[in-house]
């Protein structure tokens, strides 16, 4: 009778240690980006091939995290909520949908899948975080893009930029402006790519 009531007792001690243990937190939310969309403009499609290559990045942007600057040469992150892949893989993604949304080209991808595509496009993200050193934050997006040859020949260079202000400080907010920012650049990018690459065309026969 003794030895069962001990087993009971430390039964319910077991059960009594579980039920206080905290619950796991819910993970950060997550965020994509997307890509940009064009409106049918009946506009004839091109001859040629197009590879995206991997955007570069410095180890503050080649991240999961969503960036943030108080201060110039100062990057931290917000703790509320991070981008569902690297940042860079985001933003080649988002670009090369965005060619794809055109319409305008049959041949583009990633320059893995498409190594021998008649011109490259290289990208350097230079800024990628919300801009709290005027006080209000501003979702910046920098991104130097490069038309390039397979020979590594530059045929066009270019500087992109795009800016849009948060409405609040939270982290879904802030990465709704960066997908305003970013698509609006990438309809830049991809507008001019198409311009530059039939002008190459146009001048090389």
């Amino acid at each position: 009778m003794i030895r069962g009531c001990i087993v009971a007792g430390a039964a319910l001690t077991l059960v009594a240690c579980v039920s206080v243990l905290p619950e796991a937190a819910p993970p950060p939310p997550r965020y994509v980006l997307a890509s940009a969309g064009f409106a049918a403009a009946g506009e004839a499609q091109v001859a040629w091939s197009l590879g995206v290559d991997d955007p570069a990045a410095t180890r503050a942007y080649d991240t999961t995290k969503i960036a943030l600057a108080r201060a110039p040469g100062r990057i931290e992150y917000y703790a509320g909520g991070e981008w569902a892949d690297r940042a860079p893989r985001l933003f080649l993604i988002a670009l090369v949908r965005s060619f794809e949304n055109s319409g305008r080209i049959l041949s583009v991808g990633d320059l893995a899948s498409s190594p021998s595509s008649d011109f490259i496009l290289r990208t350097d993200i230079r800024a990628m975080h919300a801009d709290y050193t005027s006080g209000r934050p501003i979702a910046t997006v920098s991104v130097y893009a490069k038309l390039m040859s397979r020979r590594g020949e530059v045929y066009a260079a270019r500087l992109f930029e795009h800016a849009v202000a948060v409405d609040d400080e939270g982290a879904a907010q802030v990465a709704s402006a960066f997908d305003q920012a970013i698509s609006a650049l990438l309809s830049d990018i991809v507008e001019w790519t198409f311009a530059e690459a039939e002008t190459v065309r146009a001048e090389r026969g």
